[in-house]
């Protein structure tokens, strides 16, 4: 019989059952399983014939692995095939927010629910930084089941919340031009023409920022016109130090063209520019792209014109749209890694297109609200 009736002097009635059969798992080794604590026989025997059925569809028995998250991650971000800058995103927002709402907890006894009302906790972050922590999440679970820590594969699916209203949109020519205008006739700003350089490249070219700020002397070929992308500088805040590291993607490291108004403005910058790192200090040194980012959100604050370096990349998307580029060409040039990604954008502004189009038709909001649409659609269904 494999209940057993036991003793138990914190138990009301003074026993409890007992779950105990021997077995031979699936590599011909012979154990025992025990699970005890159970108030009634009948939940004895319900978990004798779970269990029993694992045994039968995978010939193991399955027991609850007491790895904890706090465990699971660090064996995570030691082996995890992600970029340096990337691991320390990742190990600041665990150390803020994913460990001390998770990290004491068995990982399999975690569920959408636990996930839920923990990150509905989580006030003071915006939805982008709620989505980071939450793929985080989600990474520790998908390595917990590659290794064996998980019976199932599990992935988190919660609510969020509101996206955050930051315009994706991309910067208009007037707040462009405005920022510049800024940038030139600031008293304060110490690499003024660097800056301007930078921007201009990214305006041109749709280049990341530490892509930009990564690039040398020699990246430019000014004969064929194109500009080579093979490197991105980031920033180690462990150390406080910069580091070439390699593009997002394969796809990323490509050529991209050289423009003739971005060729003038090169070569003239170039005139007085004795260094191998095109956008350095008056020393030949790397420059924190992180300081270009701070200077433009301080702009954003102050004037309420939204800039970032990321909105340059948009542009050029739009640009390319708006002039009827190949979805292929355009992905060539972005250095999409999925031709998908492009598609996305364009669909994008095919919908944004046609809002306008039907706003411009009726003369108004298409999203204002219709009067006595309940009413409307109780008469529908009653017909």
């Amino acid at each position: 019989m494999s209940i057993r009736k036991r003793e138990s002097k914190k138990a009301a009635k003074g026993y409890t059952y007992q779950v105990y059969f021997d077995y031979t798992d699936k590599y011909g080794q012979k154990k025992t399983y025990i699970k005890g604590g159970f108030l009634k026989k009948t939940d004895a025997l319900n978990h004798e014939t779970l269990k029993k059925s694992e045994l039968l569809t995978s010939g193991e028995v399955y027991k609850i692995n007491p790895i904890t998250v706090d465990e699971v991650f660090k064996l995570y971000i030691r082996s995890a095939p992600i970029k340096k800058s990337t691991a320390q995103m990742y190990e600041n927002k665990y150390k803020n927010y994913i460990g001390p709402l998770f990290g004491k907890y068995k990982i399999a006894l975690i569920d959408n629910y636990l996930v839920q009302i923990k990150f509905d906790t989580i006030t003071t972050l915006s939805y982008g930084s709620k989505d980071i922590c939450l793929r985080l999440l989600n990474n520790i679970f998908k390595f917990a089941y590659i290794n064996g820590f998980l019976k199932d594969p599990y992935k988190a699916k919660i609510n969020l919340g509101k996206k955050d209203a930051k315009p994706r949109e991309p910067v208009s020519e007037d707040i462009f031009n405005d920022y510049l205008n800024r940038i030139r006739n600031s008293k304060n700003m110490i690499f003024k023409k660097q800056y301007e350089m930078a921007l201009w490249i990214g305006y041109y070219t749709g280049a990341r920022i530490g892509e930009v700020f990564a690039l040398d002397v020699h990246d430019l070929d000014f004969e064929s016109n194109q500009i080579y992308i093979n490197k991105t500088l980031e920033y180690d805040y462990d150390s406080n130090t910069l580091y070439i590291s390699s593009t997002k993607t394969d796809e990323s490291t490509n050529t991209v063209p050289m423009p003739y108004q971005l060729k003038t403005k090169l070569l003239k910058y170039l005139e007085n520019h004795h260094f191998d790192i095109l956008i350095c200090t008056d020393t030949g040194q790397y420059i924190k792209p992180g300081n270009l980012s701070g200077n433009m959100a301080y702009y954003s604050k102050v004037t309420g014109n939204h800039i970032y370096f990321h909105q340059l990349r948009h542009a050029m998307a739009t640009r390319l749209f708006e002039n009827d580029v190949n979805p292929k060409i355009a992905q060539r040039i972005l250095r999409h890694k999925k031709i998908e990604t492009t598609l996305g954008i364009y669909t994008h502004l095919k919908e944004e297109i046609a809002l306008e189009t039907i706003n411009d038709i009726f003369n108004e909001d298409v999203h204002k609200p219709v009067k006595n649409l309940s009413k409307i659609k109780n008469k529908e269904l009653l017909n």
